[in-house]
């Protein structure tokens, strides 16, 4: 079955118990991430479970991992929920069968699956397959509009207790990306300063926020640790940190740049020319040799394993105490990973 826009947002949140199959899929893969982060979140109300990544290049050449996944009944009663992101079509043959196992009946598979993808044309044979599957959704999301982000960042600052006034609403949503990833990063840099003002937020301070070079030093960092510059990825982690940036938004910024990595990899795939282009955000002609030197140190295995590893790390600081580590666990992954790409 097909849901899309607020539909398909809508039963992320709330999907039906009886459904374990789904798939995400959309231009904006901030919005696809956030969405099946929803529908994870949704399904481990039901009781104990534990979340599993997989790789794509690893399910295509062991699929019998995935069905063991998938049929395994835990002897405690936890129950398995699969991320798996896919580029296009590529997996379709493995999928499909996933499908027809589902529908020989409905306890048949134990564990739930969601199926993560960019942009998918009405002819995509994955796309069909989900949305014309009555054990599955097929979840079409797209980008944010300016009035979406509007009541996102107003919600986000009103959940952080942070209040703004009209105008400095406007005039901040007004400056954000049109890439949700990078989105989030910038309302978590907006509620950080704003703790403390006793006063409503306005278009002076969004301006002063706007104004600072943290954006700058954190993209800056993310891109040397990748490279393997290690030195000067450390001198720039510092001036984000002295700057006041949160663990957590930086956390997302480098999720947002691995996406990236994993979107030229999908591209270049399919033989497409001019891949820095059709980035989000895009890749221009200058900055893409260094951009392609990161590219080959980060093959799609590793882009998934960091994924992973960010994800965790964003959990442990959102839980009860976990604030006061962040700053170190991502500095250490920072370092670590400086390490690696040397």
């Amino acid at each position: 079955m097909k849901l899309q826009g607020s539909a398909a947002l809508a039963y992320a949140r709330a999907p039906d118990p009886g459904q374990k199959l789904a798939l995400v899929f959309g231009d904006d893969e901030g919005v696809v991430g956030d969405t099946a982060a929803s529908l994870i979140t949704a399904w481990q109300s039901y009781g104990p479970s534990s979340v599993i990544t997989l790789d794509e290049d690893e399910v295509r050449r062991a699929p019998e991992t995935l069905f063991d996944l998938l049929e395994a009944r835990s002897l405690l009663g936890e129950q398995t929920i699969l991320r798996l992101r896919s580029a296009g079509d590529k997996l379709f043959p493995l999928l499909k069968d996933v499908l027809t196992l589902a529908a020989t009946g409905p306890d048949r598979l134990a564990a739930y699956l969601v199926v993560m993808s960019g942009p998918l044309r009405p002819r995509s044979k994955l796309r069909a397959g989900f949305e014309t599957a009555s054990e599955a959704r097929a979840l079409h999301v797209f980008a944010d509009s300016a009035s979406d982000m509007a009541d996102r960042v107003r919600a986000f600052l009103l959940q952080n207790q942070v209040d703004i006034a009209a105008d400095a609403l406007s005039f901040f949503v007004g400056g954000l990306p049109g890439h949700r990833s990078l989105a989030n990063a910038e309302m978590e840099k907006l509620a950080v300063f704003a703790q403390g003002l006793d006063r409503p937020v306005s278009v002076t301070d969004v301006r002063a926020l706007c104004e600072t070079n943290a954006d700058e030093s954190s993209r800056a960092a993310i891109f040397e640790a990748l490279s393997g510059q290690i030195d000067s990825a450390q001198a720039e982690l510092d001036r984000v940190m002295d700057a006041g940036l949160s663990p957590i938004s930086l956390l997302r910024q480098f999720e947002m740049e691995a996406n990236r990595l994993l979107a030229a990899h999908a591209l270049r795939g399919t033989d497409s020319t001019n891949v820095g282009m059709k980035l989000k955000p895009p890749v221009f002609q200058a900055d893409w040799p260094l951009f392609e030197r990161r590219l080959r140190k980060w093959p799609v295995p590793r882009l998934v394993r960091l994924i992973e590893r960010v994800h965790d790390l964003e959990a442990d600081a959102k839980s009860p105490g976990g604030s006061g580590m962040a700053d170190a666990a991502t500095r250490t992954l920072f370092l670590a990973l400086a390490k690696a790409a040397s």
